[in-house]
């Protein structure tokens, strides 16, 4: 089997070096956790109808989606229980992607009652749609939720801001090559990442009509 498609080392014993630390600085700016704060407030500011109702609901959906994951999973780091905070270990990814659905479930539920925009409610279908077919898909495979995050983001922002949004698609690129420098995942788990991030938030977006 090619190398690019091989099992990837594990990040303990990857070689220090100039690449290798902007792979790791980038593979930790990327977390999809921290990816959806900035996405969200994007989509809240753009499709709200003042500045008030776009901060409630970046709040709700940062409290949600990023802050009581990472809470979680950080407690489990220092229990011991996970061995990074990416959950770099398959087997460990579990019970962060249960605890992360049913809090995502939950943000939703509550977007709901606040009217958030017909945008950010396609937005926040496509994650959980993702969500669901990750933990999925993770129980017998290591795909690749960097990319599910990034290409998700980038494809939601082309969807609702137009093609000139396309100049974040190397981002994508980027994050894949990071990944696969830190030896956290292989060229095909990245790819499976992105397909599948693309394929989702295309299709979601298509049946809700999700414009600004």
């Amino acid at each position: 089997m090619s190398k690019w498609f091989q099992a990837p080392w594990s990040a303990s014993s990857t070689e220090v070096g100039p690449w290798g630390r902007l792979a790791q600085i980038i593979s930790d700016l990327t977390n999809p956790l921290y990816l959806a704060i900035p996405t969200f407030l994007s989509i809240a500011l753009a499709t709200a109808p003042d500045v008030m109702h776009a901060f409630l609901w970046w709040v709700v959906a940062t409290a949600g989606i990023s802050i009581a994951p990472l809470l979680f999973i950080w407690r489990g780091v220092r229990k011991g229980i996970y061995s990074d905070h990416h959950v770099s270990i398959r087997e460990q990814r579990l019970i962060p992607l249960v605890f992360g659905l049913s809090s995502i479930t939950l943000t939703f539920a509550v977007l709901l009652l606040l009217g958030a925009s017909h945008a950010l409610i396609a937005t926040m279908t496509a994650v959980l749609v993702v969500c669901v077919l990750s933990l999925l898909i993770t129980r017998y495979w290591k795909i690749s939720l960097h990319l599910v995050g990034i290409a998700g983001a980038v494809t939601a922002f082309v969807l609702l801001f137009g093609p000139r949004l396309l100049w974040l698609t190397p981002l994508v690129v980027l994050v894949g090559w990071a990944r696969f420098q830190v030896r956290a995942h292989t060229i095909l788990q990245a790819m499976a990442g992105t397909a599948l991030a693309v394929s989702v938030t295309v299709s979601i977006f298509w049946l809700f009509r999700g414009h600004p």
